[in-house]
């Protein structure tokens, strides 16, 4: 069982009530909030905000906790969350959330920075999952990508965050994620960066391997969000 205070990443998604406010004004609420997180939560190392590609009304979060659900709860009971529930649910400014999910990271697995903290605008988030018929794939398909995962870190400087975990639940609405899913947080300073991220040598090696291994594997969701500038994409502890 996974320790539940191991370091997590939350993935949070809100789609905007559009006829009573603004993308630029809810963002700014929320800046509010994300501040705080900078300033008084040691444990909280990426609280960022990013506009879904494919609708640009919906609002993703990416939040990483070091001390796991310890973190997020000490996150939850700050005055300032409270304060912003009650700004946005008095202005109705949130339509319905779209997606609500995380996972535990994998222990020596990716890496997120390289000790400087950031805070960017127009960095490209991908996510996407996977699903496999028993752990011994899935362990396997982690050693494979931790080596590709160590590659990127020391020859893609435009690849931001590379993350992985496992997921601790199944979700109750948006993609489709199950408990035990193996899922991939990665962040590129921009979508020429994602496209060289995607076509590098070492990554179409990777997918050869796997497919000889496991066959070709067909990603359970697959999203990508920009960055707004607001909060913090990795903050240095």
């Amino acid at each position: 069982m996974t320790d539940p205070n191991a370091p997590m990443t939350a993935l949070v998604e809100y789609q905007v009530r559009t006829d009573v406010t603004t993308v630029d004004e809810w963002l700014a609420v929320w800046q509010e909030r994300a501040q705080d997180a900078f300033e008084a939560e040691p444990d909280t190392t990426t609280y960022a905000a990013a506009v879904s590609l494919d609708d640009p009304s919906s609002l993703f979060f990416c939040e990483h906790y070091e001390n796991g659900q310890a973190g997020l709860k000490f996150h939850m009971e700050r005055p300032s969350h409270a304060l912003l529930d009650k700004t946005m649910g008095a202005g109705r400014m949130t339509k319905r959330r779209v997606m609500s999910t995380g996972f535990f990271d994998l222990p020596d697995f990716g890496f997120r920075g390289r000790g400087e903290t950031l805070i960017q605008s127009g960095a490209i988030f991908v996510i996407w999952g996977l699903r496999f018929d028993d752990n011994g794939q899935r362990a396997d398909y982690i050693r494979m990508a931790g080596d590709y995962a160590d590659h990127c870190f020391a020859e893609q400087p435009e690849t931001l965050v590379y993350s992985g975990g496992i997921a601790g639940q199944d979700v109750d609405r948006g993609p489709d994620i199950k408990r035990g899913d193996l899922m991939f947080s990665v962040a590129c300073t921009d979508m020429s960066a994602v496209e060289e991220h995607r076509r590098d040598s070492r990554n179409l090696a990777l997918s050869e391997r796997v497919t000889d291994a496991m066959g070709k594997l067909i990603p359970t969701f697959h999203k990508m969000y920009r960055t707004t500038g607001h909060g913090f994409l990795v903050k240095a502890v």
